[in-house]
């Protein structure tokens, strides 16, 4: 595409004296290649004169900056360069979004698990979809690794039209709330805006509940995301999803409750999954989930809104609903098989104080014997939620095993004091303890604490390892290392004396 053409009538500063063929946008200077335009960006230590100057180096043919700088190419010079990134990107790959049917997915809990439900529903209704999220970006049989839960600018728009032209027609995509602020979704137009709830997470980075809950809100708020278009499905048994409605039309409201547009007439949940009948504006829809938990029936009631507003048949609502079996980590169940029998075992991403306490409860209601939790926090990340978490897993496991989880530049044993301080008022066990059945202790190897776990359960506990569930590495001071909470369970309950007897799938 020419420069000048890629331009026209955008807001910037700067003549351009030559029509020079952009071949592509880029915003890391590494990956810049001849041609492309670059678009300069502050990191959160380099100026972004360096970052351009590298980009010329690579072949870069003009930058987009915010203030001039000193270079021997073209300049473009934008009051945000990050708005221009996403903008300069949509145009660039054709407005994809446009001619897509998109739902964006944004709050702390749900977001995956709603994804995974609307693609169901999606192929129920025989629909070519798409899906950008926290496990995968995935279309068409491919699937690809996700760097990040929302893509940056560039990719997202180039990613969108390799979906449009595959033939791809509806895609569901989970909004971050670092990817709101950094303007990665803008330009992109939805048809529906799902938000699931708020509570606790990323307070590092938003530093209050009230500036996280701004940065959520603006996605449905702020006329810069295309919000003209979207109808907002809000769940207002959440209080600031509460507060969120009265901000934004046209909107759906979901609940438990019967004061809202989508709501459960009447519902079970159960060890086995949930059934319910759900009331829509275009009629009701009865389902039958294997997911389990009450928090499983508000993604439902979600995903159920998002698609009634594209015009799905209730039919192929109920059907999609049915046919997801589960969601990678999220209380994905693992079978080791032969002697770790007896042995209720599950793997699940929850990495906040609400999502590891939803996620015990229900773990709590289907256990036939103890409940045995391995957990940690992430370096680095929120320090207030530490505590929070230890205290309730030390409220609702049996037994606790504290461990390390992403330490990243931190000492792994600091931040598991940190976890500690909340854990007053139960036994602390060494790790050589056998028989612990009510307590906690510390084995900061995370291989090894799962290992614990299953050394001292006996047939009919169930083992809760929380906190990174679909993941498939640990970060260490920079470094990566291959390591999948699934497999390292897999493996010790084979391994597994048998003693624990049962198989598995009688139960």
């Amino acid at each position: 595409m020419k420069l000048k053409e890629l331009i026209n009538s955008f807001d910037h500063a700067g003549d351009i004296t030559e029509d020079i063929e952009i071949t592509g946008i880029s915003c890391n200077s590494k990956e810049v290649e001849a041609g492309n335009l670059f678009v300069a960006i502050k990191g959160a230590k380099v100026d972004a004169g360096v970052f351009a100057k590298n980009a010329v180096e690579k072949g870069a043919a003009c930058v987009v900056t915010e203030k001039k700088l000193d270079i021997a190419v073209s300049q473009i010079i934008v009051r945000d360069s990050r708005s221009a990134l996403a903008r300069l990107s949509d145009r660039f790959f054709g407005k994809p979004s446009k001619k897509l049917k998109m739902v964006a997915v944004t709050g702390t809990n749900g977001k995956t698990t709603v994804t995974y439900l609307i693609e169901s529903i999606f192929t129920q209704a025989g629909l070519n979809s798409g899906v950008i999220g926290t496990v995968n970006y995935r279309y068409g049989g491919r699937v690809f690794p996700a760097p990040l839960t929302t893509p940056s600018a560039p990719a997202l728009q180039k990613l969108l039209k390799e979906m449009l032209d595959s033939g791809v027609t509806h895609c569901a995509m989970e909004v971050s709330s670092h990817s709101i602020l950094q303007r990665r979704v803008e330009g992109t137009r939805f048809d529906v805006k799902v938000f699931t709830n708020l509570t606790p997470e990323h307070l590092d980075y938003h530093r209050t509940m009230e500036e996280y809950f701004r940065a959520k809100a603006s996605l449905f708020t702020d006329a810069a995301f295309e919000t003209g278009r979207a109808v907002s499905i809000i769940n207002v048994d959440d209080r600031w999803g509460e507060i969120l409605q009265k901000e934004v039309r046209p909107s759906l409201r979901y609940s438990l409750g019967k004061n809202a547009d989508i709501y459960p007439v009447g519902y079970s949940v159960t060890k086995d999954g949930i059934e319910a009948d759900i009331y829509t504006p275009r009629g009701t829809v009865s389902v039958a989930s294997p997911l389990v938990g009450e928090h499983n029936l508000y993604n439902i009631l979600a995903s159920a809104g998002a698609c009634c507003v594209l015009g799905l048949s209730l039919d192929a609502i109920g059907k999609g609903i049915a046919a997801l079996k589960n969601v990678p980590g999220r209380l994905e169940r693992v079978n080791g098989g032969g002697a770790g029998g007896g042995i209720r075992a599950y793997v699940d991403y929850a990495h906040t104080p609400d999502a590891l306490e939803r996620t015990l409860t229900v773990i709590s209601g289907i256990s036939k014997g103890r409940v045995i939790t391995v957990f940690g926090c992430g370096g680095n990340r929120d320090r207030l939620k530490r505590p929070v978490m230890g205290g309730i897993s030390a409220r609702l496991s049996d037994v606790t095993i504290v461990t390390s989880d992403n330490p990243r530049e931190e000492d792994p044993l600091e931040i598991i004091k940190e976890i500690e301080k909340g854990m007053g008022g139960i036994k602390k066990y060494d790790g050589r303890a056998q028989g612990a059945n009510k307590g906690y202790m510390i084995i900061t190897d995370r291989s090894e604490a799962i290992k614990k776990a299953v050394e001292i359960a006996k047939a009919g506990d169930t083992i809760l390892v929380a906190g990174k569930g679909h993941e498939d590495c640990q970060i260490v001071k920079g470094g990566k290392f291959a390591f999948d909470d699934r497999e390292v369970l897999k493996n010790f309950l084979k391994e597994a004396r048998p003693a624990a007897a049962e198989s598995l799938s009688r139960q």
